[in-house]
């Protein structure tokens, strides 16, 4: 799946957000190995058709709903003007925004899902920033993995430090690697 590619209408984006949050939802009921597909359609109200329709497998419906989260988080940052990918402010409200969908990220990371992360960072980082900042390709993999690293940790921590002073160290080490 490509987090860029695809353009829904707003019936086949419900259509697949009722699958992806039934996943989600049945991931509190079950280990998520133990669930299947009718379980899933069978809570999000479609048939098994629509289900195969859209995805192959259960990873392909939560990774889709994983990067509308993230399509969700560049309209943000495109209508508030958010600023450079590394600056404070951006970090700022990347951890800000990424903290409302903390529930479902840590179920990922708990039913050792973490790669869909990744996989939407990465993608993230290759078609959005690369080519507007024109950063090395082992740079932006770097920071987008220590930046999701330390969201996960943050999260994981109960969140025991306000994200500005996590914005404050991160761009404190940036600024001194830059040194």
């Amino acid at each position: 799946m490509n987090l860029f590619s695809q353009n829904h209408n707003k019936r086949t984006r419900f259509t697949r957000m009722c699958i992806g949050e039934a996943v989600f939802a049945l991931m509190d009921k079950k280990e998520y190995e133990k669930i299947k597909v009718s379980d899933i359609v069978k809570r999000a109200g479609v048939s098994r058709v629509t289900f195969y329709h859209y995805y192959e497998t259960k990873e392909d419906a939560l990774t889709d709903f994983f990067h509308e989260i993230v399509a969700g988080y560049i309209r943000e940052c495109r209508e508030e003007q958010v600023g450079r990918f590394h600056d404070r402010s951006s970090i700022i409200h990347a951890l800000k925004y990424f903290d409302r969908y903390s529930v479902f990220i840590l179920k990922l990371v708990d039913a050792k899902l973490l790669y869909i992360i990744q996989d939407a960072m990465n993608d993230y980082m290759m078609k959005r920033i690369m080519p507007h900042y024109k950063i090395p390709v082992y740079e932006l993999y770097f920071y987008g993995g220590a930046l999701l690293n330390v969201f996960i940790q943050w999260e994981k921590n109960g969140k025991r430090e306000p994200a500005e002073m996590i914005a404050d160290q991160i761009t404190s080490y940036c600024s001194l690697r830059s040194q």
